[in-house]
């Protein structure tokens, strides 16, 4: 019996795509941060009670996928720099 090892399932490297996916989910983290600080900063003008529990709503969206993309930003970021290292590189090719 012949053991075969796995192939990666993207025309990319897994190293190329751990790094795309830390890249995007950093700047999604950080747009949120920004879309949070204009929710932030409408609240503290707002003065009709309707409009404020609007932006409370969306304010609870923008929080949650803030916090999502904080813990894909980690996670890819700790799969980046594993992929990284001398050995991973090795095993899996070159770094473009």
């Amino acid at each position: 019996m012949e053991i075969k090892k796995p192939l990666f399932g993207l025309d990319v490297s897994p190293i190329d795509a751990a790094t795309e996916l830390h890249s995007f989910s950093r700047d999604m983290q950080s747009y949120y941060n920004v879309v949070h600080g204009h929710l932030i900063g409408k609240l503290d003008r707002c003065e009709d009670s309707a409009e404020l529990s609007k932006l409370k709503a969306e304010l609870q969206v923008v929080n949650q996928k803030l916090a999502y993309f904080k813990v894909l930003n980690n996670a890819a970021s700790t799969a980046n720099v594993v992929l990284h290292t001398p050995d991973m590189i090795e095993e899996l090719g070159t770094v473009k």
